[in-house]
């Protein structure tokens, strides 16, 4: 049993108006990279926005939809959401950003546990997708606590610092997600010392 104090992470959804608070965060290309493929320089906080409009954007069905963690006091700390969501096929593509200061403490585990209960349990979406560097340790971890399977590679697809990675794909079905749901809670939340608010996946586990 943890005797750390738990720590409040507020998770609410991100809009345009969030864009500058987090803009230093691409600014350190080295560290983004081990995240986005997509982008080959820090760009400024204008051309960031511009970039983030189409998966902001409010629509009836939207393709995105991101979501921040705050500190408790409001500092963002990470950021997570569903891309490319396609209502007919039931998929969609899961990134997530942790801070440095936040990460090995849970906050990757939490957010994805949030974001899977929204894409299979609001949703209804069937699957899950998601990609990572292939030296990317921490992120496999993570992955690898929640079910999802390696599906493929791209062949050296990852371009950072003049080398070539492969990009890993890893996808969970929402039927394997709900069947396990309870046991991997059970096995992560010791060592997840966070709770979300409003909602505390940590409180509910049915």
């Amino acid at each position: 049993m943890t005797h750390e104090t738990t720590a409040i992470i507020t998770w609410r959804p991100m809009g345009l108006e969030d864009i500058p608070r987090i803009s230093g965060w691409f600014w350190n290309f080295t560290d983004v990279a081990l995240f986005d493929r997509a982008l080959p320089v820090p760009v400024s906080v204008d051309a960031l926005r511009e970039s983030w409009r189409e998966s902001m954007m409010q629509k009836s069905s939207p393709g995105a939809y991101w979501f921040m963690a705050e500190d408790d006091n409001g500092n963002p700390i990470g950021i997570a959401g569903l891309e490319s969501v396609n209502y007919i096929q039931g998929d969609a593509v899961l990134p997530f950003f942790v801070t440095e200061d936040f990460r090995k403490k849970g906050l990757a585990t939490a957010m994805t546990v949030s974001m899977l209960d929204f894409a299979f349990k609001r949703l209804r979406l069937h699957r899950v997708t998601t990609f990572y560097r292939s030296d990317n340790a921490a992120t496999q971890r993570v992955l690898e606590k929640f079910g999802f399977a390696e599906e493929g590679r791209f062949r050296e697809g990852w371009f950072v610092d003049g080398i070539r990675k492969d990009t890993v794909i890893a996808g969970i079905l929402g039927t394997e997600w709900i069947a396990t749901r309870g046991e991997v809670i059970e096995t992560v939340a010791g060592s997840c010392n966070l709770s979300f608010s409003p909602t505390c996946w940590k409180e509910n586990l049915g």
